[in-house]
């Protein structure tokens, strides 16, 4: 194949973009549209040529560089079907959009019927010099229904010299009559792999240094298409130089860092509120914009969704290759039923800021709530414990089922830690140790403890842990077993605890009311940590609250021969996950409808 000049020729100092100069002059330089360009040449070599074509699909898909290509091998003066040469005149004035003999009609300008009349009446003549009179009339769908009925009778019996072709990006507003009278070609996206081949091949001849993920963050922001990423490319390069950094190419195409995208994620997954507010903080100093970082955040929950169903088609994630052990990982922080809340969710807080005043603490205040979103329980296993509890069986569940998500990693326990070394480790100010008191202790002298019953709570002189010895040191152990991070946190900041008999009287002291609401949701979790450190069932609760029942990891035991059941409604009202359930869906409860 001879050498071929690409475009026009230019003057020293006029510069011709990377789209117009590395634009295909040949059907084999056609990219990812191959049943197009080889059914058209199969049609040159045989002699099967329609007189109109109707090339139809997304922008930067070829459709108008495919039309030219067509035009210069119906009037090439090279006696050789099929391929054009490129080197006669009519190859050349064609390349550079100057040939009498082939017109590029815009119908966007040309919409009305006096348009189409003139283009009649200039398809009487003959060519002034090549084979055929060519027609490209491009974004042919702005054309009026007036001029789409002139053009009927033309475009279906035009003179033996006239082809006609049609190039669209709307295919659904070209009339029925139009599509019958044309030979349609569907143009389409163009595969990830391919753009970036071809942009790697480029970069190379005009000796630009850059790394396949600057390229491949290009590839996957053109969307599919060549001329976006040709495009997106020239804006790089005239950026970095003959060297572009991958900041560059991330900043200037307006996108997210992957790592940026995953760590808000795994905030979101872990609960950690530091965190994300350190995400948001990192885009507002870096002067990015925050809805489209909820744009590209939302495009990843869409990505972890699709990586959970199963599937690892890059072309069909839209992200590169080498992102999706890193998808992978984070997918399995969530549950399906995770993701698809916090898509929803997160839907509803990309639509808000668009009229936030302030956008900043709109998008935290979002992103909290998303982090909270993940610590809800599905409704069957709710259901699956009142259906237990009807038939007089307590739910057992691990404190790790009850605070971590579906496929979430289980947080190991950390080991106690000494006084000195928990008591270092609280990062805020925190009163002096108390000594703990207990029922026993507070008792005037001469005077035993009641009893208790024997069946539901501890013994009534409850001795404190091995190496405790005050209040501070009992909520750092119990904390450290609680295996939730943002409740460990909040744990280490009440005031203290008190000892009564078998009962844990938590003292919140002067903490906020969302602490303390943290606190009275969670209390089966903290009985169960509390029972770990103790090493027995111990109750919890909080200092000023009336009895929230029994709140410690539950025993079963039989019921001794004859001895008749309690009442299954009293007993259910007692366990914390249904009185978590009225706390949200106060209202009657009737015996009936729980005994079975």
């Amino acid at each position: 194949m001879p050498q071929v000049t690409r475009g026009p020729a230019l003057s020293p100092m006029q510069y011709q973009v990377l789209a117009r100069k590395w634009r295909p002059q040949y059907f084999h330089e056609l990219v990812g549209q191959d049943h197009v360009s080889r059914t058209l040449l199969n049609a040159l070599q045989s002699g099967r040529v329609a007189h109109a074509f109707l090339f139809s699909g997304p922008r930067g898909s070829g459709k108008t560089t495919t039309a030219r290509i067509l035009a210069k091998a119906l009037n090439c003066h090279v006696a050789k079907p099929g391929e054009p040469c490129g080197q006669c005149p009519a190859c050349a004035e064609i390349a550079a959009g100057n040939c009498m003999d082939v017109l590029e009609i815009d119908a966007a300008s040309n919409t009305g019927v006096d348009n189409v009349r003139d283009l009649i009446e200039r398809i009487q003549y003959r060519p002034a010099r090549d084979r055929h009179k060519i027609f490209i009339v491009d974004e042919a769908h702005m054309l009026s229904t007036a001029a789409f009925n002139a053009l009927l009778k033309t475009l279906e019996e035009p003179p033996a010299h006239v082809v006609f072709i049609l190039a669209t990006t709307e295919y659904h507003k070209i009339p029925a009559t139009i599509l019958s009278r044309c030979q349609q070609y569907s143009f389409k996206l163009i595969r990830y792999p391919l753009i970036f081949e071809r942009l790697k091949h480029i970069a190379r001849s005009e000796n630009v240094r850059i790394s396949d993920f600057a390229l491949e963050q290009v590839t996957f922001a053109s969307g599919g298409s060549m001329r976006d990423a040709m495009s997106a490319l020239d804006q790089v390069i005239a950026f970095g130089g003959e060297t572009v950094r991958d900041e560059d190419a991330v900043m200037l195409l307006g996108l997210v860092e992957p790592k940026v995208l995953s760590e808000t994620v795994r905030a979101i997954g872990s609960g950690d509120i530091d965190a994300i507010l350190k995400v948001v903080a990192g885009q507002v100093e870096t002067g990015q914009d925050l809805q489209n970082f909820c744009r590209r955040l939302l495009g990843q929950f869409r990505n972890l969704m699709v990586v959970k169903a199963g599937v690892s088609d890059t072309a069909l994630l839209g992200v590169p290759e080498s992102l999706l052990p890193d998808l992978r990982s984070q997918a399995e922080l969530f549950s399906k039923e995770d993701l698809l809340r916090l898509f929803d969710a997160f839907l509803r807080v990309e639509a808000d800021l668009r009229y936030a005043t302030q956008v900043r603490f709109q998008l935290e205040m979002g992103l909290i709530e998303l982090a909270q979103i993940t610590r809800l329980r599905p409704l069957e296993e709710v259901i699956a414990d009142f259906t237990r509890l009807a038939g007089g069986d307590a739910p057992a569940r691990t404190p790790a089922a009850t605070t971590r998500p579906a496929g979430a990693p289980s947080k190991p326990s950390p080991p106690a830690a000494p006084p000195a070394a928990a008591a270092s480790s609280v990062s805020r100010p925190v009163a002096g140790p108390r000594p703990v008191r207990s029922a026993q202790s507070s008792m005037p002298p001469g005077e035993a403890p009641k009893a208790e019953a024997a069946t539901d709570s501890p013994p009534a002189a409850m001795p404190l842990p091995e190496g405790v010895h005050d209040s501070r040191e009992l909520i750092l152990r119990i904390s450290a077993h609680v295996r939730k991070e943002s409740l460990e946190s909040i744990l280490q900041a009440i005031s203290g605890a008190e000892l009564q008999g078998g009962t844990l009287i938590l003292d919140p002291g002067p903490i906020s009311e969302f602490y303390r609401r943290q606190i009275r949701e969670n209390l089966i979790v903290i009985a169960n940590a509390a029972s770990e450190v103790f090493g027995k069932p111990v109750n919890v609760q909080i200092s000023g609250s009336p009895p929230q029942g029994r709140t410690s990891a539950p025993v079963n035991r039989p019921d001794p021969p004859g001895e008749r059941k309690p009442d299954v409604l009293e007993r259910a009202k007692k366990e914390g996950v249904v009185q978590s359930f009225l706390e949200v869906f106060p209202g009657p409860v009737k015996a009936e409808e729980i005994d079975s």
